[in-house]
């Protein structure tokens, strides 16, 4: 997380009195300051939104004092500018103006307009995801039609990405690995293509929902951040109370009943092995498995095989096929199986380094349960259970149980965490963020809640407020993480 609040910005946020000052700088592709706008801002907008690709954006409107900022090339308002856009607020304490980053941006939609009173300069401004997305740049580049990008199974998501962000320009990241439910690092479950027509963030996109717990977005320095989601009780508060009480003007709450499920059934990629083995070809001796299956078989990365177990078998599981060797049945994490029921269809297929990836049922399959007592959507509890099945499109690409399961756990993050929503209207908290855990106490009510922000608004002309529309977090629900 990098948007990190000073002591000097949260003193400012809570004054009764505030001079407002807006700084507007260009910037080179290299960051480096060009120039600055002068002038007196007439208008302008501040969004952010933790569910675009585009997170930040920004609209400005101003009056200026130079009259060398026409748009055109070579000009100073060109398409080889960024904006970096500072908000300042004198302090009272000390008389210096502390100032807040709010974003750097490509200047998007830009108009000069000059009368005898006046010249007025308004654009609008993305944040660098535009230049995966296709808005400025980031197509796939090719011109065959055998042409495309692809990442394969097994291969290291992280490095995929810094590969994406490095073969585009960008120099400024900080990804993390992504690590699954067990701390282990997560690979590529399965082969991605990406064809003519496909844009680079499609790329990282489909890495980071990978895990559905993952975020990717350019942060106020315009460094890209790939990163878990705030989703545990143990992730900090970023905004307490107190700085609320000083700001908010209004509140408006709103409970979306139709949201909430605690039963969340995940149906992922229905397989087609290669090779089968029913109950009659296969025995069970201690924790081996043994099979017999056509006899072209050759144990060779991404052969699938599926297979009937005549009785359940536990302890560490090895798989020999054809009496080949007895080779490890293991998860994503290396980690070997310890128990299969008998009488269901399972599925694995071989890996390079000589091991058995369990894929589990035939179909991918998942199903997690609010079983928490202490939660408010307790199964066993006074709303009994409210059951929804996910399918298709966006669950198509799940190729394992253990996928479906992080999925799993995900819906019910999203459907017994995020359906009760809040939107506040306040006197501007400049240095706030999406996916922030705050504390907050409704107006007119006596408890104090968590939420998370996930989206902002900030009117930027004078007396302008902000709003923030904030999704309920509960911490007594289990960690998913």
């Amino acid at each position: 997380m990098a948007n990190q609040v000073t002591q000097s910005q949260y003193n400012v946020s809570k004054q009764p009195i505030r001079n407002k000052y807006i700084k507007v700088e260009l910037l080179d592709f290299n960051y480096m300051t060009v120039g600055e706008l002068q002038g007196n801002v007439i208008s302008g907008s501040i969004n952010i939104d933790a569910n675009s690709d585009l997170r930040r954006s920004c609209t400005l409107s101003l009056v200026v004092t130079d009259s060398s900022f026409n748009v055109e090339a070579g000009g100073k308002i060109w398409l080889d500018k960024l904006i970096k856009i500072q908000v300042g607020i004198d302090s009272i304490r000390t008389g210096q103006t502390v100032w807040t980053k709010m974003g750097i941006f490509l200047i998007n939609q830009p108009s000069y307009t000059y009368d005898a009173k006046t010249h007025t300069l308004s654009f609008q401004g993305v944040d660098l995801a535009a230049k995966l997305t296709g808005l400025r740049n980031g197509y796939v580049a090719g011109l065959g039609q055998d042409d495309k990008v692809l990442i394969k199974t097994g291969d290291n998501i992280r490095q995929n990405i810094i590969g994406v962000l490095q073969q585009n320009g960008i120099k400024r990241y900080v990804v993390s690995e992504c690590r699954n439910t067990d701390g282990a690092i997560q690979p590529v479950p399965y082969d991605m293509e990406f064809e003519q027509g496909s844009t680079w963030w499609d790329v990282i996109s489909a890495l980071r929902d990978i895990l559905p717990s993952y975020q990717a977005y350019f942060d106020v320095d315009g460094v890209l951040r790939y990163e878990p989601i705030p989703m545990s009780a143990a992730d900090p508060i970023m905004v307490d109370m107190d700085t609320w009480v000083e700001n908010v003007i209004s509140d408006s709450v709103n409970v979306d009943f139709e949201s909430v499920k605690n039963v969340v059934e995940v149906y992922g990629v229905m397989h087609d092995p290669q090779y089968f083995s029913d109950k009659t070809k296969t025995t069970v001796s201690g924790a081996n498995i043994s099979m017999t299956v056509a006899e072209d078989f050759e144990a060779k990365e991404y052969v699938m095989i599926g297979f009937v177990l005549p009785s359940a078998v536990s302890g560490n599981i090895t798989i020999n096929v054809n009496n080949t060797g007895a080779k490890n049945l293991v998860n994503s994490s290396g980690n070997q199986i310890t128990s299969l029921e008998a009488n269901t269809y399972w599925v694995a297929y071989y890996q390079a380094n000589g091991t058995w990836l369990f894929l589990g049922h035939v179909q991918a399959q998942a199903i997690w349960q609010d079983t928490n007592p202490q939660s408010p959507f307790y199964i066993d509890g006074p709303i009994g259970q409210i059951r929804i099945p996910l399918y298709g499109e966006d669950y198509e690409n799940i190729q394992s149980d253990e996928l479906a399961l992080e999925r799993a756990k995900y819906e019910i993050y999203l459907r017994c965490r995020l359906n009760d929503s809040i939107s506040i209207t306040a006197v501007p908290i400049y240095y706030l963020d999406v996916n922030w855990k705050t504390n907050y106490q409704p107006l007119g009510q006596d408890i104090i809640n968590q939420y998370i922000i996930q989206s902002i608004s900030i009117d930027l002309s004078a007396g302008g407020k902000q709003t923030i529309n904030m999704s309920r977090f509960y911490p007594l629900y289990p960690d998913l993480t």
